[in-house]
């Protein structure tokens, strides 16, 4: 361990007096940033700046800081892009992380150090469409001209080593200082700026006097102090008695109970900071969280109940890798072990003294432990900034005093279950609204809360009613034979089934396989469509019928063996009911071993005569597209334009391989695609097996086309704030050299963000209607970028799409992206309408899931072509 943690374990070796405390307490005159408080001693004002600079600077050099949390990390952020820590006051600005809304932990503000020469204030703002007025989930931050963020360095003569004394020592001038500082040992950040250029105080220890020296740098940005207000804000909810789930507040004195499901639903907020077009504003939306109403002790009873014999093995599997609550101090740890040979019984040492788990919560929580041979939990929090070799904080947890929290899988396969659940958590856009109220309200009336933002001259405003934004016009849908306008809604469902399809592949050789007591399903199927097929333009031919004598994974795998040819146009297996290693099965073989297009059908889909003709009809549509064919388009007037989308796959247990997905258009209309997967290891750099894709998409469309695309449109899915940066000065060059002299677009797209968007009239509040753009404002001020509501929802509140333009070499304009990025989120196969992304990364996104949850292997070659994966 080096730098300030270092310092604070020789201190701690020195006094081994008694432990630093934290409690909210501590915090709150100290604006949540410091730990330590004392009294205040003299102080002496002087005028010298002598040596100081070069002072500092060899001091700093030679200070290590670890970056964990809160105070030290706020500092570091600062201090992350300086280059001179002894230069003039005008040094080069600061950088400080923003917080980020997209749970990435790189910084956003890296994007700063980002050359956008392509783009002038004058070129980010479209004009297309008619204009509305809307609503959004927006609080304006006022700040006070008289304050701010000021940056101080601080000096102590004689050197004092322990950052513990230094905090210590500068404590005891707080009221010197205004009350409010945030301190790491070295630098200082007041909301004030003192009188003069240096400031000199003087404290007094037991032998001798300690000089303070404080040397004013600079006043920092509105962008160097996200963070800061982002911190500002998490005390703020502590005030409010919220408890924090990863970025999210929660209140715990609101619960919706579920009674039969023993769960809870607590209400929440999600809060973050920026720099926008419109001023510093406060995003602020509504969230829920699931808390399990039974113990994790009861858990573990019901699966010993279940099976004894594997008990331990299913516990874990159970248990591992969830979030759990601790109700005695509304703290949440994530599991990562079960520990089965310690109980509450068990011995660890506490300031130097053995102590059972019984006892200690019983003396400092008042908590009798009524089982005293149930397993520990263990806790495993990783140190952040510190070297992988050094040790983590481990927590044993107590099962008993432990409850769950999210859904689980049992949960969400339980349609009845998830569906009163989203009466709680499907919030409307009036309730969003009558929320965010409230937020605001409760701040504003709070005075702890208010006294934290008064402190750093912040304050809220209510107007969050007045945003302009653009509507386009409904688009038009061509199929083979007529075109139909997909409406203000942007559903064309009824026209999809009835229509005959752009490119129709008639069905001559194909396969059906299925379990013997499923005869009827797939009669049923078979007939259904013959019947459906003629209004699509699709004939279809007798296929080859297997029926199976048993429902077994081996059965289906050696009948695929037995009768694919290079022949076999699709495979139709219909499977007795879900099961994943099944459809894993099929797929590995359809996709790697044997390729052709296989579909998989649940034959509880058609065993209802009433819906099993609308079924059949959208499972035509699918095996069209997979065979090779394509349903329908709408007008994109671009010449030789190749659009790409890329999307990523992360195994959530992290035991599996990454998968890289490509997806690359091959005609002028946007109807067929190259498709390309890449399994690569978990530290593997993803855009090292897409540009290798990207240039046999490059051949393929130049075989089809006979040349080469002037221009390539990349939408990059799977993006989060903190990976710009390294997104522009990684992939995009790597792009450009594969593609040589053609110009590449290349933008990002983001899916999960807080922002809202809300169309009003009157008092009243709903979702805006699809082709909603909303480019100015709410918008980063420093980026290329705009959010576009593309789906219509019934349910609930819509959630906007973000793009980011993070290049555009071809100068194609904010107009012409804007509407080309609708017009893609209608290409999407397997929904007869507008999906929220653009088709391209929809298909991107499909592959990379099947092949990283189902294959696990790269695909077969022959396959590329074809929407095998629909």
């Amino acid at each position: 361990m080096s730098g300030r943690g270092n310092l604070l374990n020789l201190f701690s070796k020195r006094t081994r007096s008694s432990e630093i405390s934290s409690s909210s307490e501590d915090h709150e005159n100290d604006s949540g940033f410091d730990v330590e408080h004392s009294a205040s001693s003299g102080e002496i004002h002087r005028h010298s700046q002598e040596s100081i600079g070069s002072d500092l600077l060899k001091t700093v050099q030679n200070l290590g800081i670890s970056v964990g949390r809160g105070r030290a990390q706020l500092i570091q952020h600062f201090k992350s892009n300086e280059t001179k820590l002894g230069g003039s006051n005008d040094a080069t600005s600061c950088s400080i992380h923003s917080k980020d809304t997209n749970n990435d932990d790189e910084s956003t503000s890296s994007l700063e150090n980002m050359k956008l020469n392509n783009f002038g204030t004058n070129v980010v703002h479209g004009s297309k469409g008619s204009s509305v007025m809307l609503s959004c989930n927006y609080i304006e931050l006022k700040t006070d001209e008289n304050k701010g963020v000021y940056h101080y360095e601080v000096r102590f003569l004689p050197a004092v080593d322990s950052v513990h004394l230094r905090v210590k020592y500068l404590n005891e001038h707080m009221d010197k200082l205004g009350g409010t500082k945030t301190f790491d040992g070295n630098t200082l950040y007041l909301p004030i700026l003192l009188e003069n250029q240096m400031t000199v105080f003087v404290s007094k220890t037991m032998d001798t006097e300690v000089e303070i020296r404080i040397l004013f740098k600079k006043k920092e940005p509105y962008k160097n102090c996200l963070h800061l207000y982002n911190i500002l804000f998490d005390r703020i909810m502590k005030t409010l008695n919220y408890v924090r789930f990863d970025r999210k507040q929660y209140d715990p004195t609101r619960p919706k109970v579920i009674p039969l499901a023993k769960l809870e639903v607590w209400p929440g907020y999600v809060t973050a900071v920026d720099e926008l077009e419109g001023g510093l504003m406060l995003c602020c939306d509504v969230s829920h969280r699931i808390l399990c109403q039974k113990t994790v002790l009861d858990m573990l009873i019901e699966i010993y109940q279940q099976n004894s014999s594997s008990y331990q093995e299913l516990a874990k599997k159970t248990l591992i890798g969830n979030i759990v609550l601790t109700r005695y101090n509304n703290r949440t740890y994530k599991i990562s072990e079960v520990c089965f040979d310690q109980s509450p019984q068990s011995v660890f040492h506490r300031k130097n003294e053995p102590t059972s788990y019984l006892q200690y919560y019983k003396q400092y929580h008042n908590i009798n432990i009524k089982d005293i041979n149930q397993p520990l939990l263990v806790s495993i929090k990783k140190v952040r900034g510190t070297p992988e070799d050094a040790e983590n904080i481990e927590f044993r947890l107590i099962p008993e005093l432990c409850y769950l929290t999210g859904l689980r899988d049992e949960v969400r396969s339980d349609n009845k279950l998830m569906r009163e659940i989203a009466t709680y958590t499907r919030v409307s856009p009036n309730q969003r609204k009558l929320a965010l109220d409230k937020f605001y309200d409760n701040v504003t009336n709070t005075p702890a809360a208010r006294e934290i933002l008064d402190r750093w001259g912040l304050a809220l405003s209510r107007n969050y009613n007045n945003l302009k934004g653009r509507q386009f016009d409904p688009e038009q849908i061509y199929f083979a034979k007529k075109a139909v306008s997909a409406g203000q809604n942007a559903e064309f469902c009824k026209d999809a089934v009835k229509s005959e399809m752009l490119e129709a592949i008639h069905l001559n050789n194909w396969i059906i396989i299925h379990f013997k007591n499923d005869f009827r399903a797939a009669m049923s199927l078979l007939d259904n469509m013959k019947q459906c097929c003629r209004p699509l333009g699709m004939n279809i031919s007798k296929p080859t019928i297997i029926s199976l004598d048993q429902d077994r994974i081996d059965a289906f795998i050696d009948a695929l063996r037995r009768n694919i040819s290079k022949e076999t146009q699709i495979v139709v297996c219909i499977c007795p009911n879900s099961r994943d290693d099944r459809y894993a099965a099929i797929k590995k073989i359809c996709c790697s071993e044997l390729p052709v297009p296989s579909q998989v059908i649940n034959a509880r889909t058609l065993a209802n005569e009433q819906k099993n003709r609308s079924v059949v009809q959208k499972v035509v549509l699918q095996m069209n597209c997979k065979m090779g064919g394509s349903l329908w388009t709408v007008k994109i007037p671009f010449k030789n334009v190749m659009i790409c989308g890329i999307d990523s796959y992360h195994d959530p247990s992290n035991k599996g391989n990454s998968v890289a997905a490509f997806v690359a258009s091959l005609n002028a209309s946007y109807t067929q695609w190259y498709s390309k997967a890449v399994v690569q290891t978990k530290n593997e750099e993803i855009v090292n097996g897409l540009t290798s894709s990207f240039e046999a998409a490059l051949k393929i469309y130049e075989k089809r086309n006979g040349c080469r695309p002037d221009n390539v449109i990349i939408y990059r899915d799977g993006v989060g704030d903190g990976q710009l940066s390294t997104c522009s000065r990684y992939e995009i060059p790597q792009f450009a050299a594969v593609g040589g002299r053609i110009k590449i677009t290349f933008i990002v797209v983001q899916k999960r963000i807080n922002t809202r968007i809300f169309s009003e009239s009157g008092n009243q509040f709903d979702n805006p209607l699809p082709g909603t753009l909303v480019d100015k404002h709410i918008t980063r001020a420093h980026m290329y970028d705009f959010f576009l509501v593309s789906q219509m929802v019934r349910q609930g509140t819509v959630t906007p799409t973000h793009f980011v333009v993070l290049q555009d070499d071809a100068k194609y304009g904010p107009d012409i992206i804007q509407k080309l990025s609708y017009k893609l989120c209608f290409l999407y196969y397997n929904w007869p309408g507008t999906v929220r992304i653009p088709a391209c990364c929809m298909y991107a996104h499909k592959l990379a899931y099947l092949v990283g949850q189902s294959i696990q292997r790269n695909v077969a070659d022959t396959l590329s072509e074809k929407l095998f994966y629909l």
